[in-house]
């Protein structure tokens, strides 16, 4: 079987649609025409490639598909009190980028910040809308994750940076380095109340700073060819592209932050493919180097471009079903190219 690893980019709320092609891939791994030799993620992708690798792990496929389903219900917003937080917050997002309302970001270490954390506590907001911990924690058993680790197959690779060092980190499933902390350090977002996370001497910020995901580490750590994927799937939600110049404070937002998100992955697939180039030309030994296939998986471009930054923090659930259920619609006609 074709070995494959998956690498899963951070793109917020936008994962959902990670969530459901994951999920197609899952069930259409049955077909034995591939087998899942390893995932990566960043952000938001690497709660879908936690949740999955969990899952393949504890129960196979069918798991991983049950895990990344009541993940994502639980990260919706549900109750009253959070449908009502959410609307406030992207419709606030959406006004600032018209020049109509005030930024609202805030830092987490202000001292207000745990006054109104508990204000949504006694409103009826649920500890796993408030709480990444609390959501990571219900659906994942992270002690029996660090009594199986060290897990080679499936391989985990988990994206962030060093705060104050500036170097990336990918806390790896090989070294028993996956922990809820280091899946809250990938998604550790600093202007929408997220503090640094801090894991031993070191302080981590979300890995969309560093490798949005990681992918060359599939192929630069391990000795031999056997350990290495014939493909890299990605899984990219921010489009390369743009069909207009933006224009409005909002879309040179959303273009900028697209930009900087696709800036690793874009050097990482970029060094794949020379490495492939020198491997053809009998620069490099076959016996540690084998050319590797890098395939895209991507929204709909109508899709893509009608969603705006603000999007990318809506957790309502109508909006998570529609990019999942588009996940699955992509999925399906990216694994018919195969």
């Amino acid at each position: 079987m074709t070995q494959i690893a998956i690498a899963c980019q951070g793109g917020a709320l936008h994962a959902a649609f990670t969530a459901g092609a994951l999920k197609k891939i899952f069930e259409r791994q049955a077909d034995g025409s591939y087998d899942i030799m390893g995932l990566s993620g960043t952000s938001a992708g690497a709660l879908c490639a936690v949740a999955a690798w969990y899952g393949l792990l504890t129960g196979g496929p069918g798991e991983a598909i049950r895990t990344l389903d009541a993940i994502w219900a639980d990260f919706a917003a549900v109750t009253p009190t959070e449908r009502a937080f959410n609307a406030w917050l992207v419709t606030s997002l959406r006004l600032q980028g018209h020049w109509l309302a005030v930024d609202v970001r805030f830092s987490p270490y202000a001292p207000y910040f745990p006054a109104m954390i508990a204000q949504l506590r006694l409103m009826g907001a649920r500890e796993e809308f408030i709480d990444y911990t609390a959501l990571l924690e219900k659906h994942i058993d992270f002690d029996a994750v660090r009594a199986l680790q060290p897990v080679n197959r499936p391989w985990l690779l988990i994206g962030a940076v060093n705060v104050l060092s500036g170097d990336f980190k990918a806390f790896d499933s090989k070294l028993s380095e996956i922990e809820v902390d280091a899946v809250r350090a990938s998604g550790a977002i600093p202007g929408f109340g997220t503090r640094a996370v801090r894991i031993g001497e070191d302080l981590y910020w979300d890995g969309v700073y560093s490798q949005n995901p990681p992918v060359r580490n599939f192929l630069a750590d391990p000795e031999t060819t056997d350990d290495k994927p014939d493909e890299i799937w990605v899984i990219q939600l921010n489009p390369t592209t743009r069909s207009s110049e933006p224009k409005s404070v909002a879309d040179i937002q959303d273009r900028d932050n697209e930009l900087a998100a696709n800036l690793s992955l874009g050097q990482e697939t970029k060094f794949i493919a020379d490495v492939n180039k020198w491997i053809e030309r009998g620069h490099l030994p076959s016996e540690q180097y084998k050319i590797v296939t890098v395939r895209t998986l991507t929204m709909s471009p109508e899709l893509s471009e009608s969603l705006d930054y603000a999007s990318k923090l809506d957790r309502s659930p109508s909006f998570i079903e529609m990019l999942m259920a588009e996940g699955e619609k992509q999925a399906e006609i990216f694994l018919g190219e195969d």
